[in-house]
């Protein structure tokens, strides 16, 4: 349960992203680094909600293969978070008003956790949801530029202990034209790692009112797991 609540927190039934204006021509390493946090961090701000395709694909020293899942994200500002999962197994991870729940409808299990102010922030850096521009404050940066042959790369490492608990690293994806973070990876501390590619994004939808709570059946189990403060 702590690794999906994790992983949720990246990027919003009106149209599909749209092109934006070019980074003004010749800018070059930090200069045109600047300049594309400020561009994403904007895009970001106006993120009211989200709906997009998902493919996780997962890495760790406990499985014998990476695990693939698919299914569909929703995100309404500022940090609540919904991702239903499609295969290989139906379930719902659901991270909103202050609470991290996991329903697998299958096993009649569903798990919650109390999350507080700290730990949200930690899911919207490793979900990309955090706008860039207070990325930076946490994270050293990498930037890779396709130069007009591709999407932007940037890859941060954690300048701070809280963020080192958790994380080695954290790679964002944004695409050129839109300035949207459409594939996200990160590398926990003991070494597994999680990456999210989005598609079929759509920005700022009409969603159901009741799309961000969750009604567990009677008859599931619901384990309640304490978050210490050195979680």
């Amino acid at each position: 349960m702590t690794r999906r609540a994790l992983a949720a927190l990246c990027l919003l039934v009106c149209a599909p992203l749209l092109a934006q204006e070019p980074l003004p021509p010749g800018l070059h390493g930090v200069e045109k680094l600047a300049a594309l946090i400020q561009r994403v961090s904007q895009v970001q701000v106006s993120m009211a909600s989200l709906d997009a395709d998902f493919v996780q694909t997962r890495v760790s020293h406990l499985l014998a293969a990476p695990s693939v899942s698919r299914g569909h994200f929703h995100y309404l500002a500022p940090d609540s978070v919904r991702w239903d999962y499609d295969s290989p197994r139906e379930m719902t991870v659901l991270i909103a008003g202050g609470a991290a729940i996991t329903y697998r409808p299958a096993e009649k299990r569903a798990e919650r956790i109390e999350i507080g102010r700290a730990q949200r922030r930690v899911f919207r850096f490793m979900s990309a949801t955090e706008p860039l521009d207070k990325l930076m404050q946490y994270f050293s940066v990498t930037f890779r530029d396709p130069l007009g042959k591709g999407n932007y790369v940037l890859e941060l490492r954690p300048e701070v202990h809280m963020i080192k608990k958790r994380l080695q690293s954290l790679k964002i994806e944004i695409e050129s034209t839109t300035y949207m973070p459409i594939k996200v990876a990160y590398i926990e501390h003991d070494g597994d790692s999680t990456e999210y590619s989005f598609s079929n994004i759509k920005l700022n939808p009409v969603q159901p009112p009741d799309l961000f709570s969750l009604t567990i059946p009677p008859d599931v189990q619901v384990v309640e797991i304490k978050m210490g403060s050195s979680e």
